[in-house]
């Protein structure tokens, strides 16, 4: 594996648009209902952030690669809706999945065009939301607007992140390979210190709906 993982380092650092490829293709995928939420993108865009530091890329390339990922990936997911409707819903896989494509739909009718915007921060109904909100036939202009204006939060909260990390364990000698497990560790760190915070908070406060969302 340090082999494998010191072999993609030089390759990225040889071939930089491959870098800012990978995280287009990673935030894309996250909109993209089943492959969403079944590929990890958030834990691999701030590895390969990490890893890009190693490579000496820029980390404004990658940032734009990110944003352009997440709009293009959340705006292909509501044309999809908007063009085959409920029936969408019904085909192979998305037929396979009622129970997310309910939990995505009661999300979507609770925070109403806020949604889009959460979704964005929500494990899987992200995947599904852009979705629910084309078949429901959302404004374009309101849905582009949240779009949009999450894409440019979302982005940067992992590209930097990585980057950042990246900056710290390379000045610590760390070699590249280390840097994407750390990366990953350091990720999933993240993800159960933000569960627990959540459920402290739930319990605090009285009468507290039950929350629909899991990341």
């Amino acid at each position: 594996m340090t082999a494998y993982l010191s072999g993609i380092t030089d390759f990225v650092s040889l071939h930089p648009l491959y870098a800012a490829g990978a995280i287009f293709g990673l935030a894309f995928s996250e909109a993209i209902p089943i492959v969403g939420t079944v590929v990890p993108g958030s834990t691999l865009i701030v590895a390969t952030s990490a890893l890009a530091v190693e490579a000496d890329i820029s980390p404004w390339l990658l940032l734009v690669a990110a944003i352009l990922g997440a709009i293009l990936g959340d705006g292909a997911s509501f044309w999809l809706g908007q063009r085959f409707h409920r029936q969408i819903l019904q085909r192979w896989p998305l037929n396979r999945f009622p129970g997310l494509i309910a939990r995505s739909e009661a999300f979507f009718n609770r925070y109403g065009g806020a949604s889009v915007f959460l979704a964005r921060f929500t494990a899987v109904v992200r995947a599904f939301v852009p979705l629910i909100a084309g078949i429901v036939q959302m404004p374009a202009r309101q849905f582009y607007l949240a779009n949009i204006l999450s894409a440019l939060v979302w982005a940067p909260a992992h590209v930097f992140p990585g980057v950042v990390f990246g900056m710290l364990v390379a000045l610590a000698g760390v070699r590249p390979e280390q840097i994407f497990l750390l990366a990953v560790a350091a990720m999933l760190l993240g993800v159960l210190v933000f569960r627990l915070a959540r459920h402290v908070l739930k319990r605090r406060t009285p009468g507290a709906p039950e929350s629909t969302s899991d990341s």
